[in-house]
């Protein structure tokens, strides 16, 4: 008859096994597809609208701020209803990256002369 040291070290071992275990990543959680819409000309206070297709629209309203960066207040809308509203300070010409659920949007604002 095994020893109860021995038994608590084999209990602790297939603990330790089990804990570390891996599992694979959870095939239900996809990163989204970005959307890439290219160079966007902005002007402070107007509002641009994109398509994204699906009946999905992306409306921007930039600001420009006073070190020359640019605020980006998006709506991500579909049929009239707003999915989600994602905000992004880049500089002029600088391109960047934003999700909000299942949307990915790419674009490089660069400030209208």
């Amino acid at each position: 008859m095994p020893s109860r040291t021995s038994l608590t070290a084999l209990a602790l071992l297939a603990l330790t096994i089990a804990g570390c275990s891996r599992h694979p990543p959870d095939a239900a959680v996809a990163h989204p597809k970005i959307q890439d819409l290219g160079v966007v000309e902005v002007s402070d206070g107007i509002t641009t609208r994109h398509e994204l297709g699906g009946e999905r629209v992306c409306i921007v309203t930039p600001s420009i701020q006073k070190d020359g960066s640019v605020l980006l207040a998006m709506s991500i809308e579909q049929d009239g209803k707003v999915l989600a509203k994602p905000r992004a300070q880049t500089g002029s010409g600088v391109p960047f990256q934003i999700t909000a659920g299942d949307v990915g949007i790419g674009m490089t604002p660069v400030i209208k002369k």
